[in-house]
């Protein structure tokens, strides 16, 4: 599927009307398909490549989460060359689906780069070129073999894009979430199938409760208990005996059956009873799933692992927080759940030293290397969690190292003791200087 060319080429033109010279977050991988550029000052405003293998698309929409960003190779080769950017222009060809963005660094200093974007159904790719050698530097995505042109049917309006957003939204669950879902439903089926063993095993038990009466009757035929038989008859049934032992011992083992069925019976109820409060428990988290929101998901997936598995301890590329350097202080923080929780509670820091995040909201993690900073490096840290949070002003909060604790879910911290700070702008060195952050080696 494809938008028409001319529609495609009249939205595109409004995007860069309305969008011009507007400052850009780090870009975001929504899935496996898809990049994100958060605006800075245009809330809840974000610029979507979808390369979507039916729909491929480009579009500005509104952002009613926030997403924490997959990884990989392209991302951390886009983050480092154009994070913290601004939106020059978007362009669609004249012949083709093949469209450029136009993006420049808000570090003057650094090299000028632009994205081809090619939107063509399992064809789509994204290219990073150095606007200066017009070099491919990094490729994200199918191939990038020539195609005949052939436009597309469908229109381009609010409804078609809401529509394609939320397609993007339910394919990140299935990639972010898919293996716990599956699990999910590997158990109930593995309760069902207990459930099934326990109720053939307690009808088996039901036969050989009888096994006390029949004990009861051999005792009123009237024959030799000392004598042994293969089968007796008890009022018309046959019972099968073991001939190697006596009628007696025949009998006291129908009574040992019996007593057994009757253990049997009363635990299997017990775990009959288990079982189905176990099958209720996820089938109702099976239920949730479907109507809880990602940061839901997230502490849902957290309270059934937490207790399976131990926190994360080691470190990963992926955990890694950022660090940035002022005037000699260092300075850490953590962009998604994983380097937070790495930052705050694993890497070996001084716990005086000062633990910054911004208020009531989740966010980053900052660590400002200084157990006493001075009120330039409190008010640059407070900006960071500002900007990693897509805020333009709001409270921070800063208390010592020491002073925070471990949530039930990953990178969620407990605090105490903490002191505000209210900011109602940023500074234009911050955000620039912001821009210098590099990953820790």
């Amino acid at each position: 599927m494809k938008v028409k060319h001319s529609e495609l080429a009249k939205y595109l033109k409004s995007i860069e009307e309305k969008y011009r010279d507007e400052s850009l977050y780090s870009p975001i991988l929504l899935n496996n398909e898809t990049l994100v550029f958060p605006f800075q000052h245009v809330e809840k405003k974000l610029l979507v490549i979808s390369l979507n293998k039916r729909f491929p698309l480009v579009y500005v929409t509104d952002s009613r989460f926030f997403f924490s960003s997959f990884e990989s190779p392209f991302l951390l080769k886009l983050k480092k060359e154009i994070g913290n950017s601004q939106f020059k222009a978007i362009y669609l060809n004249e012949s083709d689906f093949c469209l450029t963005i136009e993006i420049d660094p808000e570090d003057l200093d650094k090299e000028h780069f632009y994205l081809e974007v090619k939107l063509i159904p399992f064809k789509g790719n994204i290219r990073l070129l150095d606007s200066k050698k017009n070099e491919v530097v990094s490729m994200f995505k199918y191939d990038n073999e020539p195609i005949e042109f052939f436009d597309g049917e469908e229109e381009i309006n609010d409804k078609v894009i809401e529509e394609h957003f939320n397609n993007e939204i339910d394919i990140r669950k299935k990639e972010k979430y898919g293996d716990f879902i599956k699990s999910i439903k590997g158990k109930i089926k593995s309760i069902n199938r207990k459930i099934g063993n326990i109720e053939a095993d307690k009808a088996k038990a039901e036969v050989n409760l009888k096994c006390n009466e029949t004990a009861d009757a051999i005792f009123t035929i009237g024959l030799n208990l000392k004598g042994h038989y293969k089968e007796v008859d008890v009022y018309g049934d046959l019972v099968q005996l073991d001939e190697t032992k006596t009628l007696l011992e025949n009998t006291q083992l129908l009574y040992k059956s019996s007593k057994k069925a009757k253990e049997t019976i009363n635990r299997n109820l017990e775990n009959l009873t288990n079982a189905k409060l176990e099958l209720e428990r996820y089938e109702a988290i099976l239920s949730r799933i479907d109507v809880s929101n990602e940061k839901e998901m997230d502490k849902l997936v957290n309270e059934l692992t937490s207790h399976h598995k131990k926190r994360e301890t080691k470190e990963t590329e992926f955990n890694k927080p950022y660090k940035l350097n002022l005037n000699g202080t260092i300075f850490y923080f953590g962009r998604n759940a994983s380097q937070n929780d790495y930052l705050s509670f694993v890497m070996k820091l001084n716990r005086d030293f000062t633990w910054v995040h911004i208020k009531d909201k989740s966010g980053s993690h900052i660590i400002i290397c200084n157990p006493k900073p001075t009120d330039n490096e409190l008010i640059y840290a407070a900006e960071v969690a500002l900007i990693c949070s897509h805020a333009t002003s709001g409270e921070v909060i800063y208390t010592r190292k020491k002073n925070i604790r471990r949530g039930s879910t990953l990178g969620e911290a407990k605090i105490k003791n903490y002191s505000v700070i209210k900011l109602n702008s940023i500074r234009e060195e911050s955000k620039v200087h912001f821009a210098t952050a590099i990953r820790v080696n």
